[in-house]
């Protein structure tokens, strides 16, 4: 349709256009519920306890009242996230695989949990998966594990296949799951659990855990250093300042050090750069990979290494070319020719018209 709109009336018509979609946007932002801080002076959390600064978990012990509530950007993750979630309980309910015991509170002040009664640890569970088959001895009575359901980043997807990966990971809201799981087994009670990581457009990822002894040490190390802290009313001296963590933190209003890390302003163009940056490093490497995958090399050939195929106008097309091949023998300074090698190289494309 052609517009018959002259330059003046299309111009007046965008902006007041833009100016409903602003306010369409703001109110969608003020239909994101607030979320105030929670009350964290009893116990530990175990969702919090391994992130990498004590004093940011005596802060969420002693001045919790004073935490940052979580920005809008934050709430509409944490509503994906909680969307998410529930899918997949779905799925897995619909599969045969219900989850039970959603939200079921814990502390080690309950019965049976007496002997980490000094940790003051407590936490809110995703649920028990049934396990839907009789396993062999002595695991016979095992019907049920705790299962936690954590939505990440497409960004992370890749990074997140293994326990092992998720303990290592460089980002340490990642490098918590595994803590919270392993409290989860310690309060049912049980030697494995499941971790189902999901994101959006892919399957969720089910991955078993065992029971990680070591990790609890550690873990419960730190509970009891925050615990004698909380108690004398005094603070540990901060980890070295990391932009990420510290950036993130919550509390970094109240935490002096941050005030002199010298850190730059950002302004919202310079933001949209920076986004669209990432963008293409992860559109990078993502290529390197698919390369990795199709192409390869002649030590680890891919799918169409060294072949030739046609399909509509995507071309894969294969040279091959002799280049001469040098060494330098140990005690002679110049190179000495060893022999012709093939070089093959392999390139996807699409054919111009």
């Amino acid at each position: 349709m052609r517009s018959s709109l002259s330059i003046a009336q299309r111009d007046l018509l965008l902006q007041e256009l833009t100016e409903v979609a602003a306010e369409m946007g703001a109110k969608m932002d003020a239909e994101r519920q607030p979320w105030p801080p929670s009350d964290h002076s009893r116990y530990n959390w175990a969702s919090e306890y391994h992130h990498p600064c004590k004093k940011h978990l005596v802060h969420c012990r002693l001045v919790w009242q004073e935490r940052h509530q979580m920005d809008v950007r934050g709430r509409w993750r944490t509503d994906e996230g909680m969307s998410k979630e529930w899918d997949v309980k779905k799925w897995l309910g619909t599969a045969g695989y219900e989850i039970t015991r959603s939200q079921e509170k814990f502390n080690t002040d309950m019965k049976g949990l007496e002997k980490y009664k000094s940790l003051r640890i407590s936490g809110k569970i995703d649920g028990a998966s049934p396990l839907n088959r009789k396993f062999s001895p002595p695991f016979e009575h095992l019907r049920e594990v705790p299962a936690e359901v954590k939505t990440v980043s497409p960004h992370y997807w890749n990074s997140t296949k293994t326990i092992e990966d998720l303990k290592r990971h460089p980002k340490f809201w990642i490098q918590k799951i595994p803590s919270q799981l392993n409290t989860y087994m310690v309060f049912m009670r049980k030697p494995v659990g499941l971790l189902i990581i999901a994101t959006f457009g892919m399957k969720p990822r089910i991955i078993p855990m065992l029971f990680d002894f070591d990790l609890w040490e550690r873990d419960s190390i730190v509970a009891r250093s925050v615990n004698y802290y909380v108690r004398m009313k005094k603070y540990p001296e901060p980890m070295p300042f990391d932009p990420t963590t510290c950036g993130l933190c919550s509390f970094n209003h109240i935490c002096k050090p941050l005030h002199s890390t010298g850190l730059v302003e950002i302004s919202e163009i310079n933001q949209i750069e920076l986004e669209m940056y990432l963008e293409l490093k992860d559109q990078r490497d993502e290529f390197n990979r698919e390369k990795a995958r199709l192409i390869g090399t002649k030590d680890k050939p891919g799918i169409y290494h060294g072949k030739n195929a046609l399909k509509d106008d995507i071309e894969i097309k294969t040279i091959k070319y002799p280049q001469k091949a040098y060494e330098y023998p140990d005690n002679i300074k110049e190179k000495h020719r060893v022999d012709d090698i093939t070089v093959v190289k392999t390139t996807i494309e699409r054919i111009s018209p």
